[in-house]
């Protein structure tokens, strides 16, 4: 063989290579294992509640597959009525923290919880995630004696916490922020969008690495199936009417499968997940009357 033949061979191997093994190794990376950071433009709090004068306790808890989880709690003047905070992908417990004043004026208990991303884990956008969510509702009610439970959801914690809520019937009420439909949805979304990634062949390669590293089938997290379920406790949905990254027609698709009670709420914005950095007094005044009138 010509020693160009070879070149050309090997040229094309290394970018089979790259383009079949390193490129879908790389985005199943960052589903998997995000950075935590906190970024004081989008979660404007970055330390714990006593930056914002609250007393609170570091609490655990574990999941039914034994995953030790932390969660700042917050006791209420109310007897028996806490909202359980979900954080988004990359995200701590501290994201919860902008609606956490507000909220405890009224007299809730509230607990923010670390998912398990947080506990040296890998994130499954809500395939996992929901054991978290699970096990915190377990510690409100077995440890904490709430009588009533509100969840309230930030991005892939809204999308869990609708998963969640659709099994567990204890949860009374929910709050779902900025949440998507689908998981493998906007996952494809955020590949083309930001790395200009096609469908095929690069895509349906990174769902199968995804699947073998998380042992999930990340196509099977679509909290637009179970949304409906929930009925009829009463859901609400928020959302930036340009989300710069889960597009809002993940929030109509959700408000269409969900069932009443239900409310929608799309105020202007274009950052995800920064309706309370936009709309505060809004936003602030929605989620009380919203937990007031339910929980």
């Amino acid at each position: 063989m010509s020693s160009p033949k070879k070149t050309i061979i090997t040229i094309t191997s290394i970018l089979v290579l790259l383009i079949f093994i390193v490129v879908p190794w790389f985005f199943s990376t960052l589903v998997l294992y995000p950075a935590i950071i906190c970024d004081k433009q989008h979660h404007v709090y970055c330390g714990d509640p006593s930056e914002l004068g609250l007393k609170f306790d570091t609490v655990k808890f574990s999941t039914s597959d034994a995953v030790e989880l932390e969660g700042w709690y917050i006791e209420g003047e109310t007897k028996g009525k806490a909202i359980l905070f979900v954080h988004g992908h990359g995200g701590s417990r501290n994201e919860a923290m902008r609606f956490l004043p507000s909220l405890h004026k009224e007299g809730y208990s509230l607990l923010t919880i670390n998912l398990r991303r947080n506990a040296g884990k890998f994130a499954s956008m809500g395939f996992y995630e929901k054991l978290d969510v699970l096990a915190a509702i377990d510690y409100l009610i077995k440890e904490k004696k709430m009588d009533s439970v509100g969840i309230f959801g930030f991005s892939m914690g809204a999308a869990t916490s609708i998963i969640a809520m659709e099994e567990d019937k204890r949860v009374k009420v929910g709050l779902f922020s900025s949440g998507y439909a689908n998981a493998f949805d906007v996952l494809i979304e955020a590949a083309s969008r930001d790395y200009h990634v096609p469908y095929y062949p690069l895509i349906p390669i990174v769902r199968t690495f995804l699947n073998f590293r998380g042992n999930m089938k990340i196509e099977s997290v679509i909290p637009e199936d179970k949304i409906g379920n929930i009925s009829p406790r009463p859901i609400t949905i928020f959302h930036c009417d340009a989300d710069d990254y889960v597009s809002v027609t993940h929030a109509n698709r959700l408000f269409e499968k969900a069932k009443e009670p239900k409310q929608i709420w799309i105020p202007k914005c274009t950052r995800h997940e920064r309706i309370w950095n936009t709309n505060r007094e809004e936003s602030e005044r929605r989620a009380i009357e919203f937990f007031n009138q339910n929980l």
